[in-house]
């Protein structure tokens, strides 16, 4: 079967649709380049910025990303057929053993600290990622690094110990992005809050957890070779608000408090798309599908049969149904539809048998007590489910379903919503029986590993070789087709062995008013705000 790599569309939001619109008497084509300069956007956020963390190197939060993602240049850009764009490397070779890149740099950019971007520059970035004490998904993203080779000024080579496929997909995210090595340096601590980057935007003013106000770079002209329009970017500023709670968000965009909103509730999707004050966008993020994830090493889901009663015990159809009123779809795989490698072939492999369920359970000598639980050898068939989110993305409405599900089967499931730091120190030690997450990137290998692969300090929850094989086999491969096979081998081995139960594809929405013009998103999804302008008022 031929396979080839889709990457998340960069869709304009409004772009110029809005000349279609009878009722208006203003639209994007009337507007000069020279006009569209100014203004204001604030745009609200459903999930909260972890750790406050803004250093693009330490997060891997998608609420981190869609701020992040205005302030950081990345050396390449990916564009919608998944070849790569100049950004701040003009230009790049990769040598014939794969093991080597090649970058020409730019010789115009600076930080927003006024330092000078440049080989020395890079070198810090990815020396800086290797040794950091707490990566968030950068270190991943470098795999088999090595070192950093300084040719000229301008001009510097990346060595790994061995191929490395995902590297330039990597490295058109934020997550690579290049942050001032001075700033880092004088700023310590603190940099982790008040970052400096060479984006279009930088830190302005900001209130923990609540609201981070960007503005304008105005020295920037080294916007992505794909992007609309050279120079600084068109807003002023740019406001972010952190709205987890869906009501209030949407209320928001509806009293004029916020132009855009994320994450649109099912609820309120049908009503947002009749509203002819607003446009509605929607790309899906390559993902790590949302999936409730067993330790299998630890407890009672060490026992796969167990595990697979867990899966047959639940009507997934009807959960995903239920929660999200047709807004999302159904998950079969560990990778999203659209991400290289998704396996189609697992749709409709697994579905609800209770009954089945069941009786395995019989089986494997758990009975029924008075209360309905089962129990074996004096203990109750009693799990545990971690989370720190709370209800992102509806999660628990989802969880709390699953758990009338297995209760209706004889197991308990006790969900426990706790603190980021207890959540850590829990999944470091392997206290817990499963969670609920996703991890979303533009190539497989960074939203796998993250999730497959052992990481140090933390336990193994499925202490499994082969996982391991198949994960590095497919970012040594070159060849796309044979990539995507050793994907798809791995998700019918995730299967087989039932590490995780997929549930969701998760889509990313946004709701604008009509003033909005060409709101953007990178290859993982994360909006991205450089072309984007307003209505003169």
């Amino acid at each position: 079967m031929k396979r080839f790599y889709l990457v998340i569309l960069l869709v304009s939001l409004l772009g110029l649709t809005a000349c279609q619109d009878a009722e208006r008497t203003i639209s994007a084509a009337d507007v000069s380049e020279n006009e569209r300069y100014g203004g204001t956007l604030t745009f609200a956020i459903s999930v909260p910025i972890v750790g406050d963390l803004l250093d693009p190197h330490r997060s891997a939060s998608p609420g981190n990303s869609r701020i992040q993602r205005s302030m950081f240049d990345s050396l390449v850009a990916q564009e919608e057929d998944s070849s790569f764009a100049p950004w701040l490397a003009t230009e790049w070779e990769i040598s014939d053993d794969q093991k080597s890149y090649t970058f020409h740099l730019r010789d115009d950019v600076t930080f927003t600290d006024g330092t000078p971007f440049n080989a020395e520059a890079v070198k810090f970035n990815f020396e800086r990622i290797k040794n950091l004490d707490a990566p968030g998904l950068s270190l991943s993203f470098i795999g088999p690094y090595e070192s950093t080779e300084i040719i000229d000024e301008h001009t510097v080579r990346i060595h790994f110990s061995k191929p490395f496929s995902p590297f330039l997909s990597n490295l058109a995210t934020e997550n690579l992005a290049m942050v001032s090595p001075t700033a880092v340096e004088e700023r310590g601590d603190s940099f982790a809050v008040n970052p400096v980057g060479s984006g279009p935007f930088k830190v302005a003013d900001y209130t923990l957890g609540t609201e981070y106000v960007l503005e304008r770079n105005e020295y920037y002209s080294w916007g992505p070779a794909n992007a609309v329009h050279t120079g600084k970017a068109y807003l002023d500023k740019l406001v972010i608000k952190i709205i987890t709670e869906d009501s209030t968000r949407v209320s928001s965009l509806h009293s004029g408090d916020v132009d855009a909103i994320d994450t649109i509730p099912p609820q309120h999707v049908e009503v947002l798309e009749n509203d002819k004050d607003l446009n509605i966008s929607e790309v899906e993020l390559l993902n790590y599908n949302a999936a409730i994830q067993f330790n299998a090493t630890e407890g009672l889901l060490q026992d796969k049969e167990l595990r697979e009663a867990l899966r047959l015990g639940v009507d997934w159809d009807a959960i995903v149904r239920t929660v999200y009123l047709g807004t999302y779809d159904r998950a079969y795989a560990a990778l999203s539809p659209s991400l290289l490698g998704a396996d189609t072939a697992l749709e409709g492999k697994w579905e609800f048998d209770a009954g089945q369920a069941e009786a395995m359970l019989d089986e494997l000598g758990w009975k029924k007590g008075e209360d309905g639980i089962r129990v074996k050898d004096g203990k109750r068939l009693s799990l545990e489910m971690i989370d720190f989110y709370a209800n992102r993305e509806k999660r628990m409405d989802v969880m709390t379903m699953v758990q009338n599900s297995w209760k209706n089967i004889g197991v308990e499931l006790n969900i426990h919503t706790i603190s980021r730091g207890e959540y850590t120190d829990r999944r470091m030690a392997g206290d817990y029986d499963m969670w609920i997450g996703s991890q979303y990137g533009p190539d497989p290998d960074g939203v796998l590993r993250a999730y497959l692969a052992a990481k140090e300090g933390y336990h193994d929850e499925y202490q499994d070789t082969r996982v391991t094989e198949l994960l590095d086999a497919a970012t040594d491969e070159q060849d796309t087709e044979k990539r995507a096979s050793l994907y798809e081998e791995l998700q019918e081995y995730l299967f087989e062995e039932v590490y995780s139960i997929p549930v969701y594809v998760l889509p990313y929405t946004v709701a604008a008013n009509k003033q909005v013009f060409d709101i953007d998103f990178d290859t993982k999804g994360s909006p991205y705000f450089y072309d984007t302008w307003v209505l003169p008022e």
